[in-house]
């Protein structure tokens, strides 16, 4: 049941990335929105893989890293993993 929250954050991950909902971003210093995509696809990914009956044990490592490093993301994000309009909002302030 844990894949509803992983895809309530995909969710509102991708309002943010899409642009629809933009109200969040304060001038380009908030990556929080970015982050509950990421963590919320290893959130989902993590729950599938547990449910697949054989499965090698490192493959549940591959999305727990996901979900790891998208938890991280909520505070910092390479400017490649950002959408055009966000990089557009960065440089406006500087």
């Amino acid at each position: 049941m844990i894949w509803i929250i992983g895809a309530a954050c995909i969710f509102v991950g991708l309002l943010g990335y899409t642009g629809v909902w933009r109200s969040w971003a304060k001038g380009g210093l908030s990556y929080w929105v970015f982050g509950l995509f990421w963590f919320g696809l290893g959130i989902v990914l993590v729950s599938i893989v547990l449910a697949l009956p054989d499965r090698p044990s490192w493959l549940f490592w591959v999305p727990a890293v996901i979900a790891l490093l998208g938890a991280a993301s909520t505070w910092y994000l390479p400017s490649a993993l950002t959408p055009r309009w966000f990089r557009a909002l960065r440089s406006s302030w500087r």
